[in-house]
């Protein structure tokens, strides 16, 4: 794969609809290279990506900052070189618990005990990164791993523990230093009608200072009417829309039930669910889910996204950060 560097520390401008992309990082991945996701990268700036949103540095036990790929160094450091060398921010995810949704379950004075350890462990990996490398040029933002539901925070009590628990990570994220700014993804299962949900994150926005990335639920929960009347409720109720982001999702589920297991959809089917988004969600208000499905099958979603949905734009450089 050829880069698109020009000459030493300018990149080539792309320009295409979607700025954003997701990354779960996973075990297996630490059989990766440094030139694996120097690769990675390259592809990624070549579709006009900017930004990277890292779901999580610890996932339960597994600890990916301080994880060393099998012959190349920290995961962690060759991640963010790698994406620094191609203009492109990484959302830094922190802490997520494999027991978060489990944990809905307990009565609101649990869940706030719950909560409160849970920002714990949150802060406890954030200062550990802000130390390494909160100067790191690739360091664009923090991501909050916990997903908002539409489904377990509809009282008014549980809706203030949420709203206090959003706020204080928030605070004490940018109190670390430079001030980053803090994301979440919130999604719609039908509990709320697409009104009520849009009021939710609108509740949401108001009550911090943080971006919501809502899912198109595409996956595996939503059909596409359904999902549009979502996404035309939030553009018409939610007036904080430039802090309101859309992700739209890359995989099929291919198990009933609580199992899962993703299926990279088909070219028609990206057209589909990529011509439910209105174009005032385009550019930096737009992420894909996921890196992995992206890529799956020789990249062909990257290349059929380039060969129809692309745009060059000229030969105008940008420096890339050294």
């Amino acid at each position: 794969m050829a880069a698109t560097l020009c000459e030493a520390g300018e990149l080539t401008r792309q320009n295409g609809p979607v700025k954003g992309i997701f990354y779960q990082p996973w075990q297996s991945d630490l059989t990766l290279t440094r030139l694996d996701w120097e690769q990675r990268m390259v592809r990624l700036h070549e579709n006009g990506l900017d930004t990277l949103y890292l779901q999580w540095l610890k996932y339960g036990e597994i600890d990916f900052l301080n994880a060393h790929l099998q012959k190349d160094g920290l995961f962690i450091q060759v991640l963010l070189d790698a994406a620094a060398q191609q203009g492109i921010g990484i959302y830094i995810g922190l802490f997520s618990d494999p027991e978060y949704f489990h944990s809905l379950n307990l009565s609101t004075a649990e869940l706030d005990k719950y909560l409160f350890k849970l920002r714990e462990k949150t802060l406890h990996i954030a200062v550990k990164f802000q130390a390494r490398y909160g100067k790191h040029p690739a360091f664009q933002g923090w991501y909050l791993p916990e997903e908002i539901d539409d489904l377990n925070w509809q009282s008014a009590p549980r809706r203030k523990l949420l709203n206090t628990h959003i706020r204080l990570l928030g605070q004490a994220l940018k109190s670390l230093g430079q001030k980053k700014p803090v994301a979440f993804s919130a999604f719609f299962s039908g509990a709320l009608s697409p009104e009520a949900f849009a009021q939710f994150c609108q509740q949401l926005l108001e009550e911090t200072d943080s971006y919501v990335l809502v899912q198109d639920g595409l996956g595996g929960r939503m059909d596409i009417p359904t999902t549009r009347r979502y996404h035309e409720s939030l553009r018409r109720i939610v007036s904080k829309q430039d802090r309101l982001c859309w992700i739209m999702e890359l995989f099929n589920d291919e198990l009933p039930g609580p199992a899962f297991k993703g299926k990279a959809v088909e070219a028609n089917e990206f057209n589909e669910r990529f011509a439910v988004v209105h174009k005032s969600f385009m550019g930096k208000r737009l992420a894909l889910f996921s890196l992995r499905y992206w890529l799956d099958g020789n990249a062909r979603l990257s290349k059929h996204y380039r060969q129809h949905f692309f745009n060059t734009v000229g030969k105008e450089t940008l420096k890339a950060p050294r």
